[in-house]
């Protein structure tokens, strides 16, 4: 949004089209988007796209990319074991600071495993995690 759009600015038809594109860029950076990843092995999960990550692991995961983050910024991403299971995950970035122990997956075929992390700014920190949702 590069113009602001003040109220007794909109005297032509036209400016309530500039005026829905605004508030529809506004809707798209304020709702939780929920975005489906195509597997890789190292998958990226791109903030920008959305909060709230699934992805159905077909192999390990040995590699994770989170970008695009701002201080405040908070995401889940739930894994989704196929009908093989005992996938993998790992390869956490540095910044990420998980509670405890490694996120470990729930092994199980068809079985959901999900991490909440909230960005401070400079790392990421685990503030949930379920494991074995079925």
């Amino acid at each position: 949004m590069d113009k602001e759009i003040l109220f007794e600015d909109l005297k032509q038809p036209q400016d309530l089209f500039l005026l829905k594109d605004h508030l529809r860029e506004l809707y798209r950076l304020i709702e939780r988007r929920y975005i489906s990843v195509d597997f890789s092995a190292t998958p990226t999960f791109d903030c920008d796209e959305g909060d709230i990550f699934k992805i159905t692991l077909t192999g390990n995961i040995t590699g994770i990319t989170l970008k695009n983050a701002y201080q405040g910024r908070t995401i889940t991403i739930i894994f989704l074991q196929d009908a093989i299971g005992s996938r993998t995950v790992a390869g956490w970035a540095s910044n990420v600071k998980l509670a405890g122990a490694a996120f470990t997956v729930t092994s199980t075929a068809s079985v959901y495993s999900a991490i909440t992390l909230t960005y401070t700014g400079s790392v990421w920190v685990e503030v949930a995690r379920s494991l074995d949702i079925r």
